[in-house]
């Protein structure tokens, strides 16, 4: 994707116009990833379907959220990015209604039937659309806002997109549970088109859209230059390895029962708790990022989530543990998230002719690695249950994490020494 301001014109430029960041934390909504990290865990259980095959169904959806950036160079070519993004938002939002009466039909054969097929390819469409209309959004920043408020966008944005991700996925699973059919169709894909509205006020880039077959050959190039730095790929490793993926995100919506949550506690759970602690661990994440080791932020958080988990296990199983546990896994999440987006734009530098590619394709190796554990997870779940999917996802994060800051603290792994400036912040925009 095309970033800086090479997109408008000099007399455009001249004129521009900036938009307030809030507008883009509106756009940048996660409806469609709340659906998959909070509904799905909840809602086919509900129809019968196991924990270990909701992890298999969501790691097939997620694919879609390491492979868009493939596809992404495609909103740099023909139509204006407002107009890209506009329809994306529409055919994901049609993809997400068309979901809901799958569900049933899903449910069939313990969720190894047609309908879960079926549904598990829309949702990994109308995933596809998501991804690359957030991507869409991303590019259109550097041109709209101006840039002392770049760092208030991506603040935005994650609180929006963490917010609506649990409160979101949530309001699904109720209004699913409790409306009729035809209605739940209808209103469950309502928040992404709301959320997609302001395109309408915002103006039409003067730009000079690239062919296809061109855009197509940057990426290729960008790959192969990219692919010949070694501190690079070792930084790349470090986040393929599925040490700090915080992937029972999207398991815990099924495993309310096993601490004998009833399913709407389960669901108040999932969704107030997830977007309350999120939101607190990204504000803590943020300073924590400017003075503390960013590679050490990046892994420890997972390691306490772990020790959580370890709580959780042996603790006594009732609905205050569930909610407490399920609440300081999120808390960490939100510290991995904030720190894990510094680390990137730290490792990818300012000045940097492939920033857009090498972002891009770290954040698909960190999405990699979150489908990897995910389906680990669910096979621990397959094994004993919750306390199995809290077993293998702990270990994960505390054997692998320990040999990845054992790797970057001998070889260092092309990482920059930090504590970085607040001038590697302007990357964000850029990588965007």
């Amino acid at each position: 994707m095309d970033s800086g301001t090479s997109d408008l014109s000099p007399e455009a430029a001249g004129a521009r116009r900036y938009y307030p960041p809030w507008m883009f934390g509106i756009l940048y909504g996660g409806t469609f990833n709340g659906f998959a990290a909070v509904s799905l865990s909840q809602l086919l259980p509900d129809r019968g379907v196991s924990l270990e095959r909701v992890a298999e169904i969501v790691t097939l959806i997620l694919t879609a959220s390491y492979v868009s950036f493939l596809v992404t160079p495609l909103v740099d070519c023909g139509l204006p990015r407002r107009v890209w993004a506009g329809l994306l938002a529409i055919t994901a939002a049609i993809c997400l209604g068309f979901s809901v009466p799958l569900l049933n039909a899903a449910g069939h054969n313990a969720g190894h039937g047609a309908g879960s097929v079926t549904l598990m390819l829309v949702l990994f469409f109308g995933y596809l659309c998501n991804q690359v209309y957030t991507s869409a959004i991303g590019g259109m920043v550097p041109n709209l806002v101006a840039p002392k408020l770049h760092g208030s966008v991506s603040a935005w944005m994650n609180i929006s997109y963490l917010a609506l991700t649990g409160a979101g996925g949530a309001l699904s699973v109720w209004e699913i549970r409790h409306l009729p059919l035809p209605l739940a169709t209808v209103l469950v894909p309502i928040p992404i088109l709301l959320g997609a509205i302001p395109l309408l006020f915002l103006p039409k880039e003067a730009r000079k859209p690239r062919p296809v077959g061109e855009a197509m050959r940057q990426l290729v190039h960008d790959l192969s230059a990219t692919a010949k730095k070694p501190s690079y790929l070792f930084a790349l490793m470090v986040f393929v390895v599925p040490s700090a993926t915080f992937a029972l995100q999207n398991l815990f919506g099924g495993m309310g029962g096993d601490f004998h949550a009833g399913p709407e506690l389960t669901n108040l759970s999932v969704g107030l708790l997830f977007t309350i602690a999120c939101a607190i661990g990204a504000a803590i994440g943020g300073p924590l990022s400017s003075r503390i080791d960013r590679r050490l932020l990046f892994i420890a958080p997972a390691m306490l989530a772990a020790l959580g988990n370890l709580v959780m296990i042996f603790g006594p199983h009732t609905p205050w543990m569930f909610a407490g546990g399920l609440f300081f896994y999120n808390l960490m999440a939100g510290i991995n998230y904030t720190a894990t987006s510094a680390l990137v734009f730290q490792i990818v530098g300012r000045d940097n002719p492939l920033s857009a590619t090498q972002y891009s394709v770290c954040i698909a190796a960190c999405n990699l690695a979150i489908a990897g554990s995910v389906f680990m997870d669910g096979r621990g779940s397959g094994h004993g249950g919750a306390n199995g999917a809290l077993a293998v996802d702990a270990a994960l994060s505390l054997v692998l994490g320990t040999i990845v800051l054992a790797l970057v603290g001998k070889f260092g792994g092309g990482f920059p020494k930090p504590p970085a400036s607040e001038e590697e912040l302007e990357s964000v925009a850029k990588a965007a």
